[in-house]
């Protein structure tokens, strides 16, 4: 994991941060039936169709990315939430 902290990316709405967090068991609430499929899509992906993923939903990514692969991104996504509701 990275320890950079997560920068604010204007595009994770407390809604996005919310649906990564339900899909990785960390809080939040589930999206749609296609945005709970989206994530698990990004979960199985690799790198090359994750990419590809992102093109079309570069929001779902970043909060994605941010969550798996740094240090503070759940604490980020958590905050982002509580702050909004």
């Amino acid at each position: 994991m990275s320890t950079n902290p997560p920068t604010t990316d204007p595009h994770i709405t407390p809604d996005i941060a919310a649906h990564v967090l339900f899909h990785l068991g960390r809080g939040g609430w589930p999206g749609s039936t296609f945005v709970q499929k989206l994530l698990q899509a990004f979960d199985i992906a690799d790198a090359l169709n994750r990419a590809r993923l992102a093109a079309g939903f570069p929001e779902y990514a970043a909060a994605f990315e941010l969550a798996k692969n740094h240090d503070d991104g759940v604490a980020f996504l958590t905050a982002l939430v509580d702050d909004n509701h």
